[in-house]
């Protein structure tokens, strides 16, 4: 456990975080257990589709966290089926430095533009 939270620290300071002014209006219930950061960050990602075809993609993260992503591909996914991915950072120390993410499918959803939004837990990463 306690590795999981210094983990997910040394990840949260390379993720620039919305402000978080106070808001005349009631926000929704957040369930998230980290703040998203709404920068779009380029990434490769491979894996195995829902048909059991491998794949190889350059796509961009809508959102990230220390715990999880969202980004949207043109293949359906299974659930809790495995994902990699390396992601260009932004923020942190270094400046475009590199992560290597091993993840977990929570989620997909058919979006508008025929893509499908896929969320992700982080089981592990890496500074690479």
């Amino acid at each position: 456990m306690h590795l999981e939270q210094r983990a997910n620290y040394i990840l949260d300071c390379h993720l620039r975080m919305p402000n978080t002014a106070p808001r005349t209006r009631r926000a929704p219930l957040e369930r998230r257990s980290k703040p998203r950061s709404d920068d779009v960050l380029p990434a490769r990602v491979w894996g195995v589709d829902i048909d059991d075809q491998p794949f190889s993609l350059d796509c961009h993260l809508d959102n990230m966290s220390a715990s999880g992503l969202y980004l949207r591909l043109p293949r359906r996914m299974k659930f809790s089926s495995s994902i990699s991915l390396v992601v260009r950072l932004l923020n942190g120390p270094v400046e475009g430095q590199m992560a290597a993410i091993k993840g977990t499918i929570t989620r997909e959803e058919l979006n508008s533009d025929g893509h499908r939004g896929i969320g992700i837990r982080i089981v592990e990463h890496k500074f690479i």
